[in-house]
């Protein structure tokens, strides 16, 4: 059967044009909390909802939609192979006496199975879509910077292309590795601990909606919690890509951070944060919950084992 051969691709995808719908007007939000002072996340939601309405935070969605579709299919079927590989090879096997067993069920086992997994996984992302993601940050911020939609499209693209090889292009790609590699190893190591911790809690062979909902919930926090700082200097950098160079607040990457770092401390580096973590519980259990329940249900009208 068709459908349960490619049942990973086909439950993450249900899972990410969930998420996209309920999640967008969140992404729009915080990326304009991060590159814009806003006093509060009120105070930006009212003033984006009164001069644009409310398809305003839906700036830029169709090609995230597709995109994201895309990728965390990519994401979701890079991890799970990955992981399978991991199980069968075990190629750390001479590394036994500092490094757990992949084929086991150990906590340890685990959470390094699926940390490494979802490295591979973030790093495959990272690579495929930093470009996209470009254009979806500056459709979010064309209206602020006084952009027509079509027009950051077109100026976002053709930038891509003609500075590509720019310092401050490799250094956003940089950041974007570093984020997803890092970001998807804690975000798919989060889940697989806590729904495997919460399996043995409740002494069952099988965990249900509400296990998945809290790994997911968990996973999500963690994750943003962790990488935030790294996703703020890459928005903050990527924003100012459609503006003349000579008027550039940052030069590079490190700059920003540092100079963001050394006005506003550390609160600095997490401007923004609120929406994140407002959405990543509810949105990131939500988008474990349909996967999982896609991909059990594809299994059993299969009439074949997950």
């Amino acid at each position: 059967m068709a459908l349960y051969e490619n049942r990973t691709l086909a439950s993450a995808i249900t899972a990410a044009v969930t998420g996209i719908l309920a999640g967008y007007p969140f992404d729009t939000l915080k990326t304009r909390m991060q590159t814009h002072h806003y006093s509060s996340l009120l105070t930006c939601l009212r003033k984006s909802l009164a001069e644009e309405g409310l398809l305003g935070l839906y700036r830029g969605f169709l090609p995230p939609l597709m995109t994201t579709s895309a990728a965390k299919s990519l994401s979701f079927s890079v991890f799970e192979g990955t992981k399978q590989w991991l199980r069968d090879h075990d190629p750390l096997r001479g590394m036994r006496s500092i490094v757990p067993d992949f084929q086991r069920t150990t906590l340890g086992s685990v959470a390094l199975t699926a940390a490494l997994s979802g490295s591979v996984a973030g790093t495959t992302i990272a690579v495929m879509c930093c470009p996209l993601e470009l254009v979806k940050i500056q459709m979010q911020l064309a209206n602020l910077l006084k952009k027509e939609m079509e027009g950051a499209v077109k100026q976002t693209l053709g930038l891509t292309g003609r500075q590509s090889a720019s310092p401050a292009t490799q250094q956003i790609f940089l950041f974007l590795v570093v984020r997803d590699l890092s970001g998807t190893a804690i975000y798919f190591a989060s889940y697989e601990t806590v729904k495997e911790t919460l399996r043995r809690l409740t002494g069952s062979n099988h965990t249900g909606p509400l296990t998945h909902m809290l790994a997911g919930g968990t996973c999500g926090v963690v994750s943003w919690l962790i990488i935030f700082p790294v996703d703020l200097v890459k928005s903050t950098m990527q924003s100012q890509i459609l503006k003349p160079r000579s008027t550039w607040a940052f030069q590079s990457s490190w700059q920003c951070a540092r100079d963001i770092y050394a006005k506003l401390g550390m609160s600095g580096l997490y401007r923004g944060i609120s929406v994140s973590l407002i959405r990543a519980f509810p949105l990131h259990g939500l988008n474990f919950v349909v996967y999982e329940w896609a991909r059990a249900t594809i299994c059993k009208l299969a009439g074949r084992p997950e």
